[in-house]
C-alpha cells in the first residue's frame, strides 16, 4: 500500500472517506456535510459508513493519510490470514485472489470484518457495513460470539448518539438515496442461490444465503467473505481462479456507458463465477453442522424429517 502510494500519488482509496470522515470527528466537525459531492473533502458519493464505523476508524484521523491507510490495510489482512489460519494453511491461498488483492489495494473493510465473522473478540466489526454485518451473524453458531457482537455494537451505536445526536438520520437519508445497492437476489439468476438452504445446518450456508439477500454494492472485494466456504486447497484454488475470470469478464466487455452499467455486469459475473460455484461446494457436503437453536427449532416444526436431527 506504501509503494502503490508512492508510485501512484493521485491515487484516491476508498478508505479515504472514512480516514476523512475520522479526521472531522477530531475538529467537532459533521462528518455527513464533510464528506460528499459538495463537501469540504470532495467525493463522488455521500458517505455511507454509519458514525459507528467512523469510531473505529477514529484514531487513524490522527495520522497522515498514507500512514492510515497503511495501518488499515495491515491490521485488516493480518487479521484475515490470521483467522483463515486457524484450522489450517490451505485457505491462506486465498491471498492469491484478486478479491484479497483488490481489497488490500482500495483498502477496504472486508478482510477486517471476514476475520470478525471467524473470531468471536473481533464480532463487533460488523456495525462497520450493518448489512454485511448482518452476513456475518447468519454464519454465526455460538452464542458467545452473538453476545459479543451485540454488546460491542450496541457501544458503539451508544458512543455515536452522544458524539452527534443526529448522525442516524443524515447516515439513512445517504444510503436511501443510493441506487446501486442492490441484494443479488434481485438479480437475474440470484434468487437460485438460495437453494444453499437446503444445508442450512452448515454456518457456511447460511453465509451464502444471507449474503444473497443483503443489498450490496456490486464489487471485487466483497469476495472475500466467500473464502470462507472452501475447505480444500483445491476448492480455494478454484474460487481464486474464478474470482480472476469475474476480473477479467469485466475487463474484456469494457467500456461501460455508465456505473449503472459496469455495475449490472459485475454483479452478474460474481454471482456466476463465485457464488454459484460456492454454493455448489456446500451442496456437496452433508446438512451437518451446530445451528443456533432458534433456527433448528424453526426447522424442526417446517422442514420435514428435521424435528428429529433438531
Amino acid at each position: 500500500m506504501w509503494a502503490y502510494a508512492r508510485a501512484n500519488p493521485d491515487f484516491v482509496s476508498d478508505f479515504d472517506q472514512v480516514w476523512a470522515a475520522a479526521r472531522g470527528l477530531w475538529t467537532g466537525r459533521d462528518p455527513y456535510k464533510l464528506v460528499g459531492p459538495r463537501g469540504a473533502f470532495l467525493w463522488k458519493w455521500p458517505l455511507y459508513y454509519p458514525l459507528p464505523a467512523i469510531l473505529i476508524a477514529s484514531p487513524l484521523g490522527l495520522l497522515p493519510l498514507i500512514a492510515a491507510r497503511v495501518t488499515f490495510a495491515a491490521i485488516s489482512a493480518g487479521s484475515f490470514a490470521y483467522a483463515l489460519s486457524r484450522d489450517g494453511y490451505a485457505r491462506l491461498l486465498s491471498l492469491l485472489s484478486i478479491s484479497f488483492v483488490t481489497a488490500v489495494e482500495l483498502v477496504q473493510w472486508s478482510p477486517l470484518l471476514t476475520a470478525g465473522m471467524l473470531l468471536p473478540s473481533l464480532a463487533w466489526t460488523g456495525v462497520a457495513k450493518p448489512n454485511l454485518g448482518a452476513a456475518m451473524a447468519a454464519y454465526w453458531s455460538s452464542r458467545l460470539t452473538v453476545i459479543v457482537m451485540a454488546i460491542g455494537s450496541a457501544a458503539l451505536v451508544a458512543v455515536s448518539f452522544l458524539v452527534q445526536p443526529n448522525w442516524a438520520g443524515e447516515w439513512w437519508a445517504n444510503v436511501r438515496s443510493a441506487p446501486h445497492f442492490v441484494a443479488p437476489i434481485l438479480r437475474p439468476g440470484g434468487i437460485l442461490l438460495l437453494v444453499v438452504l437446503a444445508k442450512w445446518r452448515r454456518p457456511e450456508a447460511r453465509l451464502l444465503a444471507a449474503l444473497a439477500c443483503v443489498p450490496q454494492t456490486p464489487t471485487f472485494y466483497d469476495h472475500v467473505f466467500v473464502f470462507v466456504v472452501p475447505r480444500t486447497s483445491r476448492e480455494v484454488l478454484a474460487l481464486v481462479v474464478l474470482t480472476f475470470a469475474v476480473y477479467f469478464a469485466v475487463a474484456f466487455a469494457s467500456p461501460f456507458t455508465s456505473f449503472q452499467q459496469w455495475g449490472d455486469f459485475v454483479a452478474a459475473a460474481t454471482i456466476l463465477f463465485v457464488y454459484a460455484p460456492a454454493v455448489i461446494m456446500v451442496l456437496r457436503r452433508p446438512n451437518e453442522g451446530e445451528a443456533p437453536r432458534a433456527l433448528a427449532w424453526l426447522a424442526a416444526r417446517v422442514v420435514p424429517g428435521s424435528r428429529e436431527r433438531a
